[in-house]
């Protein structure tokens, strides 16, 4: 289970938010060099920073005709590198937290209509399922995440959701604990199905809807959690931009989009700034 609470009060230098990866680790490598969280070598040299990615680090598969194959590595070291990042961060009193999104939720179900021919090998479904490598990964990786007054999850945390976990008795991040005893056991305790289905499998799920609350609601919800900020991924946007406090941090990233350049967030000294590579 995620070894830190996902309910995080805690003093930084600087947090950096990254959105959807979807198998580009050069440019995931990029943003931390550019920010020296990362030597060119790609040894962790910085102190008491936080980077949160958003989900999605798989699938890979261009999301036009006319793009170039780019792809060099399979999709899942991306995987395998912001796990090695999680573990070594610590040691620089510094946190890599990777948030589960929902290709990473496909995977897990076998379902990979988004995986490149590149990165789609033999045992796939096997590392993905039950004990696989990457299952075990992805078991240790929460939902939802806050961090002093600031919400992170991969697609959007609604009224409704608040609502249907109220009417449980449950918190927010109960979601967490239905999401790893679902990949490390592959079952939903009778009493959670509706939780769980209703939460992470349903299209309107925290890492499936494309539905944004009303303005209001969406007040209701950060209230509720005491939260200023939402930041999300999911939604792929131009130029990340902030909608009803929540930033919209997917600038599409991935060469499988075909773009030039790509942006993320610093917040720092209280500011919160979108840098563009």
């Amino acid at each position: 289970m995620f070894e830190l609470s996902n309910n995080l009060k805690i003093n930084y230098n600087k947090l950096i938010i990254i959105g959807d990866i979807h198998g580009d680790l050069k440019r995931l490598k990029d943003i931390l060099i550019n920010e020296n969280i990362l030597n060119n070598n790609l040894q962790w040299i910085a102190d008491n920073v936080i980077v949160v990615q958003l989900g999605d680090q798989i699938d890979s598969v261009n999301r036009r005709n006319d793009i170039e194959n780019w792809e060099l590595l399979k999709d899942t070291e991306v995987l395998k590198f912001t796990n090695i990042l999680s573990n070594i961060s610590k040691s620089k009193k510094s946190l890599f937290i990777s948030i589960n999104g929902n290709h990473e939720l496909m995977n897990v179900l076998g379902n990979f209509s988004y995986v490149s021919t590149n990165s789609l090998y033999s045992d796939r479904h096997d590392n993905f399922k039950k004990n696989g490598i990457y299952s075990n990964i992805l078991a240790n990786r929460p939902l939802v995440l806050k961090i002093n007054d600031l919400l992170f999850c991969h697609a959007l945390i609604k009224k409704n959701h608040i609502d249907l976990l109220e009417k449980y008795n449950k918190d927010i991040f109960y979601i967490n604990k239905l999401w790893t005893n679902y990949i490390l056991l592959n079952k939903v305790n009778p009493e959670d199905k509706e939780l769980f289905d209703k939460l992470i499998l349903d299209n309107d799920g925290i890492v499936w809807t494309r539905n944004f609350d009303s303005k209001e609601d969406t007040e209701y919800v950060l209230k509720k959690l005491n939260c200023t900020y939402m930041f999300v991924g999911h939604n792929t946007v131009e130029n990340i931009n902030l909608y009803n406090n929540i930033w919209l941090s997917d600038n599409g990233i991935s060469r499988a989009y075909g773009k030039n350049s790509f942006q993320y967030i610093k917040i720092e000294n209280n500011t919160i700034s979108i840098i563009t590579i």
